[in-house]
């Protein structure tokens, strides 16, 4: 059967078959519970179904049930669900889970946030936008670096698996992509009662890059700039630093000391 890819969805479809069998071979999921997000045509499940103890597969396009049907009848241990993912609760499952996805570039960040915030994940090896992948692994004082790259590497080591070219979809995209490895971290790297702190003072601290660290804090936490700048100062900060020369070291001590919360 014959599928017109829809753009709506940001349907790009993989075929090359080694490549798919690295994918699977570098996520280490053999005899896990693994998680797809958008199967397509099914080239990627194919491998992860003869490799996992089970796979369960959420694809919000319909239309495609045809041709997943057709592999879903020659892998018992793989369950479709035509659904959105990011409406979907993965906590219900009382397993961890492992999750391989070909992602939407557009839903991109929300994907990560999910997985993110979803305790029994534990990794995520996820085909990206090569410009995004290269933001989440950007350190400091880079052109890339912003929150998201702070945040991803405060949940989990997060590295590249590998580049992959424009031309080995179907059909060809505007831009190349890349695999990205993530492994949550075990034990958090602050208090949890701090997590939110955390969040929210990098957040604000990246709202406005031209703008210091001082003047997006004050907008955020109605905190006075003198008040600000000592604090600062006090942990061997210039009061004139931007958030872009941070480490996620260095806003994990600020958020440790921060009185204001």
């Amino acid at each position: 059967m014959n599928h017109q890819a829809k753009k709506r969805y940001g349907q790009n479809f993989l075929r090359d078959k080694n490549l798919l069998k690295k994918i699977v071979r570098e996520s280490d999921i053999e005899d896990k519970h693994v998680v797809e997000v958008g199967p397509g045509q099914g080239a990627l499940t194919t491998f992860l179904a003869l490799s996992a103890k089970d796979v369960i597969a959420f694809e919000i396009d319909e239309s495609l049930k045809p041709i997943l049907d057709e592999i879903k009848n020659e892998h018992q241990n793989l369950t479709i669900l035509y659904q959105d993912f990011l409406e979907t609760d993965l906590s219900l499952y009382d397993k961890e889970l492992h999750v391989v996805a070909n992602v939407p570039y557009y839903i991109t960040t929300p994907i990560l946030f999910k997985l993110l915030e979803t305790p029994n994940v534990k990794t995520a090896s996820l085909m990206i936008q090569k410009e995004v992948c290269d933001r989440l692994l950007a350190t400091p004082n880079s052109k890339q670096y912003n929150a998201l790259s702070i945040i991803l590497q405060y949940y989990a080591q997060v590295n590249k698996m590998m580049d992959v070219k424009r031309h080995m979809f179907m059909p060809v995209p505007n831009v190349d992509s890349a695999v990205i490895r993530i492994v949550k971290r075990e034990q958090p790297l602050i208090e949890k009662h701090k997590e939110a702190l955390f969040l929210k003072l990098v957040k604000e601290a990246f709202r406005q890059k031209r703008k210091t660290l001082v003047n997006n804090w004050y907008e955020a936490f109605n905190v006075p700039k003198h008040e600000i700048e000592a604090f600062l100062i006090k942990f061997g900060y210039s009061p004139n630093i931007r958030a872009e020369a941070l480490t996620k070291e260095d806003f994990i001590l600020l958020t440790k000391e921060w009185k204001n919360d």
